[in-house]
């Protein structure tokens, strides 16, 4: 079962499981999981009665067992939600209740940025009778349709531009997309996210942003690209270096992808980088502008930047920055 199937499931109230174990390194979609059974799984009039969050550290087990083994009070279910599992003290006794489980108990267990045995016995039981979902690291060609996850929850749709705008400002961060997206739908009044919405609310500068200056240096406009990077080195705080590395990074890499397909569609090409064909033409003029050899340099050069700033011979940002993009067009 994936996320939107989850959710869905969750939403329209239609569970088929009791019990379930939220677990992985992406956190945002275990607080929109648990957010959706806070919302949707037990009606309003009944949740100061039937739903309760419970916290791992402050909460012993015999006192969790007590709580799951006991009937709503009224209507046909209750929801207990345990945050912070893996702060509580000898969780494997939980196998005591998983071996009977209440089915009008639904049992949320959430362990952000952890992993989970599946070896050990309570977790074997727990199998039997709920659904385990890992919330696995995500990667920049996931991100597109993971955005559309949460557009569709909030009813709202986005231009192509306007998303690769809010990526490349914002970063690999669901949770900060996510917020963003949020902020926005309480502006846009046609439910349509575009370019302008993101320049204007999001702090997202017309001209100077890291989608700008991968469009300047993939045209090789040196006055743009000059322009820009002295923007960027008088505000430091605003544009840190490791987002700049991961977007030019993943722009030299695609020109790399690119370079390496013979004879390929324009559509073939798009689906094969994932990205929207509205902007293929910023990467084929990458292509002409930067070869095989050269993509395969730069994307060298950005790893050793991004060692550079992790502590690694680091004589400040500014200084990074400058380094970085003279290497690009000159080295």
């Amino acid at each position: 079962m994936n996320i939107q199937n989850l959710l869905d499931s969750i939403k329209n109230r239609n569970l088929s499981h009791s019990n379930y174990i939220l677990f992985g390194e992406e956190e945002f979609f275990i607080d929109k999981i648990e957010a959706s059974f806070l919302n949707h799984t037990i009606p309003q009039e009944e949740k100061v009665f039937n739903q309760k969050v419970l916290y791992g550290k402050e909460t012993n087990v015999l006192s969790l067992i007590t709580t799951l083994k006991s009937f709503p009070m009224i209507g046909s279910h209750q929801l207990i939600i345990l945050k912070d599992a893996d702060k509580m003290d000898k969780i494997h006794e939980l196998e005591k209740y998983f071996q009977n489980p209440i089915v009008t108990s639904i049992f949320v267990i959430c362990y952000k940025k952890k992993t989970i045995d599946k070896r050990k016995k309570w977790v074997k039981l727990f199998q039997k009778s709920g659904f385990l979902f890992e919330s696995k690291k995500i990667y920049d060609y996931q991100i597109s349709k993971l955005i559309q996850i949460d557009l569709n929850d909030k009813n709202l749709k986005i231009e192509k531009s306007a998303e690769a705008l809010l990526v490349s400002h914002l970063g690999i961060n669901l949770s900060k997309i996510s917020n963003a997206i949020t902020k926005l739908s309480r502006i846009v009044s046609d439910n349509i996210i575009s370019v302008s919405d993101v320049q204007d609310h999001i702090g997202v500068h017309r001209e100077y942003n890291n989608f700008e200056l991968q469009n300047a240096l993939g045209e090789k406009d040196t006055n743009k690209i000059i322009s820009i990077m002295s923007y960027f080195s008088s505000n430091p705080n605003n544009f840190p270096l490791p987002p700049i590395i991961g977007a030019l990074f993943s722009f030299f890499s695609k020109l790399l992808i690119i370079h390496s397909l013979n004879s390929v569609s324009d559509k073939a090409i798009a689906q094969k980088l994932n990205i929207h064909p509205y902007f293929l033409a910023n990467y084929k003029k990458g292509c002409s502008n930067y070869s095989f050899d050269n993509c395969l340099r730069i994307v060298s050069v950005l790893k050793k930047y991004d060692l550079k700033f992790k502590g690694i011979q680091s004589n400040g940002s500014n200084d990074l920055l400058k380094g970085l993009i003279f290497d690009i067009l000159f080295y």
